[in-house]
């Protein structure tokens, strides 16, 4: 994977108190001399930082293998800082590299559900700290790929995960009886259905023949 995060961030403190504030744009990773020196130009030590010493105001994620999880990533987390920023909460520098950390290890398939999950989470999700205890525990949740209600279930029965008495309950079975009838030719009789398997032998047995000799 090769993962990349632009972050456009500022010192807190000139950030709250002053118009005439220092930013600057640096990407993760990065080797820590270069670190070093673009916290130097915001007046701050990147060895000895605290967690209010910094702020993020924008984050984009750059995957150029993915770059639909790229956009999607990118305005969740734009959403997030926003929503923070609102609620009087800091974006700091060491939480979003702690997402970084744990968004680069993931798989295709964990990354899609760390998508859902900050979707459907993103009420609970005030802060970089709520994103980064949702993706920690990922493994609490089970995503199933399905564009809609039909393919969810055909997924879920194919998987196993509905029993067929269950599956019985929502089946059209009148309609299931009859196209399965219809396609084997099935005949109704008072017995049952009455299928053909295999074509009539047009010619009597020996034993038969001599019978009627």
């Amino acid at each position: 994977m090769s993962l990349i995060m632009k972050l456009n961030i500022v010192n807190k403190h000139e950030y709250e108190e002053n118009e005439d504030y220092r930013e600057i744009i640096i990407k993760i990773p990065k080797e820590t001399e270069k670190l070093e020196r673009d916290f130097r130009y915001l007046g701050l030590d990147y060895n000895n930082l605290s967690i209010q010493d910094t702020h993020v105001l924008e984050c984009e994620v750059i995957d150029t293998e993915d770059p639909q999880f790229s956009a999607t990533m990118s305005a969740k987390m734009s959403n997030i800082i926003a929503r923070a920023n609102e609620l009087g909460w800091t974006s700091p520098y060491q939480d979003i590299k702690a997402i970084f950390k744990i968004i680069n290890n993931l798989t295709a398939e964990d990354r899609d559900k760390l998508l859902a999950i900050l979707e459907t989470k993103k009420e609970d999700i005030l802060n970089i700290k709520d994103a980064i205890k949702f993706a920690n525990n990922i493994d609490c949740f089970e995503l199933v790929v399905a564009d809609d209600e039909e393919e969810l279930a055909r997924r879920l029965i194919y998987n196993g995960d509905i029993d067929i008495e269950d599956l019985m309950d929502y089946a059209d079975l009148y309609r299931l009886g009859q196209e399965y009838a219809d396609d084997k030719n099935m005949k109704k009789t008072a017995k049952g259905y009455l299928k053909q398997e295999c074509y009539l032998k047009n010619k009597i047995r020996k034993e038969e023949e001599e019978e009627f000799e």
